[in-house]
């Protein structure tokens, strides 16, 4: 006679098989958080850099557009950087980890290696997360004058739109040894926040560059409640309005763009190991 089993039984087998799940997820925030490289080049650095450009020219509480104002476009791409660079500072020592064979030892666990890549990637967006958090919350304590839907989608867009960087930061730490990559990877995602249009207003020439390099989709992705597209240019007597078909295939072509060298570089090392 065979027994069904009772669901008290089942909820503390499923609490079994999660627990370890959750812990590990835990310790990976704690141990990301207490890193004072990530405290100072994630949080500490895009919150001054807001800060310091919100209101240049006692310009911040200018409206643009219905939606908000200059403040709250200085906000939202500092919220995208941001986010961007932590997460690729949290995807870089993940590589590092893969290269000196902590996936061995995680691939012979009762997981294996879904857990260990879930639990990343999560820890990935939750690094992403706090940086927007602190920046929103600068923001709100300011000049930031935003509209509902604009707090909301800026910030989720903000957390969702760090795909391409989390790819970014898994290809150089595989490709390069683990001191240059934890150096080099965040210094190109500061590069990119320049090109990008994310820290100043930019000529004709060089918006017409930044549409092409990877932090422009984010940036303009999460602006786009606000700004629906519009953006101040330099040396043009009125603004210029980008459609949005162009920020979403300038994600999507970065997010493949940065897979397929992971892809490459993560066969290559299974094979080698």
């Amino acid at each position: 006679m065979t027994t069904t089993p009772t669901a008290p039984a089942v909820s503390t087998t499923r609490l079994r098989r999660v627990r370890p799940l959750l812990t590990f997820l835990m310790l990976e925030q704690l141990r990301a958080l207490r890193h004072p490289a990530n405290l100072f080049f994630v949080i500490a650095f895009p919150s001054a850099m807001y800060l310091m450009f919100n209101n240049v020219g006692g310009i911040g509480t200018q409206q643009v557009g219905e939606h908000g104002n200059v403040s709250a476009t200085v906000m939202l791409a500092m919220a995208s950087f941001s986010a961007c660079m932590a997460a690729t500072s949290s995807a870089t020592g993940t590589a590092i980890e893969l290269q000196v064979g902590w996936g061995r030892q995680i691939a012979v666990t009762a997981g294996g290696m879904r857990i260990y890549w879930a639990v990343k990637v999560a820890t990935a967006f939750v690094q992403a997360t706090v940086p927007v958090l602190v920046i929103f919350l600068a923001g709100a304590l300011t000049t930031a004058e935003l509209d509902a839907r604009g707090w909301v989608l800026g910030f989720l867009l903000a957390v969702v739109t760090v795909i391409p960087f989390i790819l970014w930061g898994l290809g150089m730490g595989l490709l390069l040894p683990s001191q240059a990559a934890m150096g080099i990877a965040p210094a190109f995602v500061s590069l990119f926040g320049f090109l990008g249009n994310a820290f100043m207003p930019l000529n004709e020439t060089m918006m017409t560059i930044a549409r092409f390099t990877p932090l422009y989709g984010p940036v303009a992705l999460v602006r786009w409640p606000m700004t629906e597209g519009w953006t101040y240019v330099t040396d043009l007597p009125a603004p210029v309005q980008d459609e949005m078909w162009m920020a979403v295939a300038n994600l999507v072509a970065w997010t493949v763009l940065f897979a397929l060298p992971v892809v490459a570089l993560r066969r290559r090392a299974t094979v080698r190991q």
